[in-house]
């Protein structure tokens, strides 16, 4: 191998690592993993192994060299996709907070996540067992949320519950420490 060829293949593995980081990157932000999915990390590390073998059987055929780039990039693809995976789950912390309000008789405990976006509302039945009452996920509307379940939209500002089916009036929630 001349020293041209030689130049030309370390370019191509160049540019091939500095489109994974690009597309992996994306790739990542766009599934935005939360602590609790991170078995399914498994499954795209499976996608990402797959594609680069499939690219590297077919440049192959065309050119025998630069598909051993390919082979080697399925091991640093690898390595690039759970270092992102990893970064935005530090970069994007899993929190909840929580709300209680009453209704008549009733209590009940408001809980918003962020990452993932997703709300619960609990009856408190006793203090130990509580009942699910709705579920769902929530979009932020300027500076108040959009919770929307199977069975209802709410709107959430300001410490106060809007729409709720039980009491469609506005309803005082006070924070949970």
């Amino acid at each position: 191998m001349t020293k041209y060829e030689t130049k030309l293949l370390v370019g191509i593995g160049v540019l091939i690592f500095l489109i994974d980081i690009f597309l992996i990157k994306y790739w990542v932000s766009n599934i935005k993993p939360h602590p609790f999915i991170s078995v399914g990390v498994e499954s795209y590390r499976l996608e990402i192994f797959g594609v680069n073998i499939l690219i590297g059987i077919i440049v192959f055929f065309i050119r025998k060299r630069i598909s051993l780039l390919f082979f080697v990039n399925t091991i640093i693809c690898y390595w690039i996709f759970s270092f992102f995976w990893n970064s935005w789950i530090e970069n994007h912390p899993y929190s909840s907070t929580e709300y209680i309000f009453q209704i008549e008789n009733r209590k009940f405990v408001l809980r918003i996540n962020e990452n993932p976006d997703h709300f619960g509302i609990d009856e408190i039945i006793t203090e130990s067992k509580d009942s699910l009452i709705t579920v769902g996920m929530y979009d932020k509307v300027g500076d108040s949320l959009k919770l929307t379940s199977m069975q209802e939209t709410m709107w959430f500002y300001n410490n106060k519950l809007i729409g709720f089916s039980t009491n469609p009036d506005t309803i005082e929630l006070n924070k949970i420490e």
